[in-house]
């Protein structure tokens, strides 16, 4: 068995399933330098089970981390209403699940840091992103060090599995992990310049591709049926409504909140239209701004910006709206496998926003700096994904669901190559067996060598 993380998922009989997550590597590294370390995601998309896992079979000099949730209604009270005497009755090693329900919590934890900055001390949980926790943002600059888990990527769905009671023995054994954190990942690679066009065809995905995009990647929705993961999915909406949203910002009009999730799900890959979506579900421009800025913060959304350069002209500025889950976004608008498969430029979208789920993922496992754009003039010219590396150049994604790969795809690719100084690589993704190199830096990849190790 794999000595990554080993990721457990309940279905609704005996069986348990446990996947690797890549980000367990950077995640223990970082516990052995950094007094404190958050980890940031998606409500259900593993933080519990992974913060459990390392309770069990982590320690420091012979102590292992207490876990305690602010879910639990005594110990949000406690911690409310008492931070400073909550945090000083705290074990050395703790983990604090869903520390954005108690953002008083956060200067009190910077006090006690002060006091003793041993590595590892507090593993924190979030299911928002800073920009709704500004505490902890101010309070605990210099002392913490962040990790963010995603819904489960390809590559770790690839992962052979396994099962028993002794799943989690050994899981963080040094050599391993160093091991693991240099597996082989496609898009790591790309931004290398690496791209091997040496291996054997790989089978079409067709139908199957339609498949993981319903699926989505929240480990408990994928062990249920059709039926029931629908019914998960508008769960999961409502929860984050009416709990997270509701404690954590002052928007009035919750019961709008899953219709503007359904409608944003009908726009990913799109270019983000206020006014449009304000009309559709009559509503202002600076409602809209403000609703789709909270459920970015909590996972639900992405924005995308537009990229360019000083030797580009005629941009279109506009960022494009993505969501952070295919089988969400399915969900919401009722999408089985055989009717998005039937419409083929949905199919296309959704296609465009797991791809780009799937690099937000790796990159998110990847040390360098790097940041994430789309590209698109006033000529509507476009390329799908756009990756900055700093200070080292681009890489740019194209994505297509045909099985066949044309000249014209690398069209756009060329002009940001000729405009950029550092230019990487350009790819064209496809339903395709063969790798193929179609110029100097520029190439058609398999879909699915994004996840095959």
């Amino acid at each position: 068995m794999s000595q990554l993380e080993r990721f457990v998922v309940q279905s609704t009989g005996q069986r348990q399933s446990y996947y690797s997550r890549f980000v367990t590597p950077n995640l223990v590294r970082k516990l052995d330098w950094s007094p404190v370390v958050l980890l940031s995601g998606p409500r259900q998309s593993g933080k519990t089970t992974l913060c459990k896992a390392i309770q069990q079979d982590l320690s420091f000099g012979g102590t292992r981390y207490e876990y305690l949730t602010f879910d639990n209604q005594s110990t949000w009270e406690y911690a409310t209403d008492d931070p400073i005497g909550f945090v000083d009755q705290l074990p050395t090693y703790v983990i604090l699940d869903e520390v954005q329900l108690v953002p008083g919590i956060f200067r009190a934890l910077k006090t006690k840091v002060d006091e003793n900055r041993s590595a590892g001390r507090f593993l924190l949980t979030g299911s928002a992103q800073l920009s709704l926790s500004t505490g902890l943002a101010d309070a605990l600059v210099g002392r913490m060090s962040l990790e963010t888990l995603y819904p489960l990527a390809q590559i770790e769905l690839n992962v052979p599995s396994a099962s028993g009671e002794h799943a989690y023995v050994g899981l963080f054994d040094s050599e391993d992990l160093e091991r693991n954190a240099q597996a082989p990942l496609f898009i790591q690679d790309l931004l290398e310049g690496h791209v091997s066009t040496e291996f054997l065809p790989r089978p079409r995905l067709e139908r199957d591709l339609a498949q993981r995009l319903v699926e989505g990647g929240y480990p408990v929705a994928r062990t249920l049926d059709v039926r029931a993961r629908r019914n998960w999915h508008h769960d999961y909406i409502r929860t984050i409504a009416q709990r997270d949203i509701q404690q954590l910002s002052s928007v009035r009009r919750i019961d709008i909140i899953p219709e503007l999730a359904r409608v944003a799900a009908s726009q990913t890959s799109q270019l983000f239209n206020l006014s449009a979506m304000g009309q559709t579900l009559e509503l202002s421009r600076n409602t809209i701004n403000e609703y789709v800025s909270i459920l970015q913060s909590l996972y639900i959304l992405q924005y995308v910006p537009s990229w360019s350069n000083n030797r580009l002209s005629r941009t279109v500025k506009a960022p494009k709206l993505q969501f952070v889950d295919t089988g969400l976004a399915c969900s919401l608008l009722n999408l089985d496998v055989e009717s998005l498969w039937k419409d083929r430029v949905l199919f296309g979208r959704f296609v465009e926003t797991f791809v780009l789920q799937e690099v937000v993922k790796q990159l998110s496992w990847y040390e360098g700096a790097t940041s994430l754009f789309h590209y698109r003039d006033r000529d509507r010219n476009e390329v799908d994904i756009v990756i900055e590396k700093a200070g080292h150049g681009i890489v740019a994604i194209e994505v297509k669901t045909r099985a066949t790969v044309r000249s014209s795809d690398f069209r756009v690719l060329r002009k940001l190559k000729q405009s950029s100084e550092k230019f990487i690589a350009g790819v064209v993704l496809y339903d395709g067996e063969r790798t193929r190199s179609i110029d100097d830096d520029l190439y058609a990849v398999p879909l699915s060598k994004l996840w095959d190790m």
